[in-house]
């Protein structure tokens, strides 16, 4: 699979909307270690705690069932490893801050979210998609923000827009995104969720799915 069918696959899922930090993830790939000016000490990294909880989010986003759950398919080290090789360290700061809250907000409900019951993690999920939407809101009222000149009335260049260098996506959006791209680009998701076709046929250009059918791996 390449990386535009990747990315197309994760806009369909995302019901069309892909942020742009996971566009240019997947379209310009990930820096080579050659050009990376960070340190060892800088280098981007989850606790274990972390690790943890990141699967376990992932595994509420994507259950098990009659197919595989995020955590067989291994989406929590691939998120870590997206994260760590193709976001800006803004974003890496991000993300890690939602875990964060996402930790806090369990303990509010009694504990780990690990050791929540299946309605207690929902109730975070939902918390946090919510504070999604809401940060997003905000940025896109900064993004659109006008400067007026007091003395002339005319409205100046977007200073707020021109003074900040990165909006990082809200940690809710970058989290299904990775999810779902990492699961259904993962051997389990694309040949136990999908219809997997190792060697596909003629191409037709339109045909009748069967009653329950799942859809077609890229």
């Amino acid at each position: 699979m390449n990386r535009r069918d990747a990315l197309q696959k994760v806009a369909w899922l995302m019901g069309g909307v892909v942020s742009a930090p996971t566009v240019f993830a997947v379209l310009e790939g990930c820096k080579p270690a050659a050009t990376s000016t960070s340190t060892a000490s800088e280098v981007f990294a989850l606790s274990s705690s972390d690790q943890n909880l990141l699967a376990e989010l992932a595994e509420v986003i994507i259950p098990k069932t009659n197919t595989p759950g995020a955590k067989e398919a291994g989406v929590g080290p691939f998120i870590e490893l997206m994260l760590k090789d193709c976001y800006s360290p803004i974003q890496q700061a991000h993300f890690q801050q939602g875990l964060k809250t996402a930790s806090e907000e369990a303990k509010k409900l009694g504990g780990e979210f690990v050791s929540l019951t299946a309605d207690q993690k929902n109730q975070v999920m939902k918390l946090l998609s919510t504070m999604a939407k809401d940060e997003a809101k905000a940025n896109a009222a900064k993004q659109e923000a006008k400067v007026v000149d007091s003395e002339t009335g005319t409205v100046k260049e977007n200073q707020i827009a021109k003074d900040v260098a990165e909006v990082p996506t809200p940690f809710f959006k970058l989290l299904k995104e990775l999810t779902l791209f990492g699961y259904f680009t993962s051997e389990a998701g694309s040949t136990k969720a999908l219809d997997y076709v190792p060697i596909p046929g003629r191409y037709d250009a339109c045909i009748d799915l069967k009653p329950d059918q799942k859809a077609y791996a890229i």
